[in-house]
């Protein structure tokens, strides 16, 4: 019985690592429509990376706050995409330095703050402007967490924040029941 109840625990850990990503892009699809400014980090205006740095901050991670530092954290992604990944892109079709981060949501679709659409938007990655820049996508979790020098710190506890406390003290009792010594 204690095996099944401590694989039930580790189960449950693993199951924050896999929502991360589901939940960033799930998040990141409630900004569609807010206005892009360049330098914006949110809630009311982005910038791409500032997009990025908000929607993962409320989970937890803190990413660097330029697109070109966004892509050095995480892992490289090969040819499977997974919603909640980073996709990195250049300003010209040379592609020679990162320019400008989206967040994939699943079926070939990105959410970005777009300077060229002027606003928070759902677009296909099979449009011949993003085939031309695309550079390459990370993937991060919470175990990859960052922190720049001089980041705030979130005032507020995060709803995945919030989420594991609850589910942590969800576990603590389940194990103290069973774990109770008859007397």
């Amino acid at each position: 019985m204690i095996r099944r109840i401590a694989c039930a625990i580790a189960l449950s850990f693993v199951s924050f690592a896999t929502n991360l990503s589901a939940d960033v892009a799930e998040l990141a699809a409630t900004m569609i429509g807010r206005p892009y400014v360049w330098g914006a980090e949110g809630p009311d205006a982005f910038d791409c990376s500032g997009l990025t740095q908000y929607v993962f901050r409320e989970y937890g991670v803190d990413l660097p706050r330029r697109a070109i530092s966004q892509s050095r954290v995480g892992d490289t992604v090969g040819r499977r995409l997974q919603r909640g990944d980073l996709l990195f892109f250049a300003d010209n079709a040379r592609r020679s330095l990162v320019t400008h981060v989206g967040i994939y949501e699943g079926g070939g679709m990105m959410i970005d703050a777009s300077k060229r659409y002027g606003r928070v938007r759902r677009g296909s990655l099979d449009d011949p402007y993003w085939v031309e820049r695309f550079m390459f996508a990370r993937r991060v979790s919470d175990a990859d967490e960052t922190r720049e020098v001089g980041t705030r710190v979130p005032d507020s506890p995060t709803p995945r924040g919030d989420r594991r406390k609850a589910t942590v003290r969800v576990l603590e009792r389940i194990a103290d029941v069973f774990l109770r010594r008859p007397r």
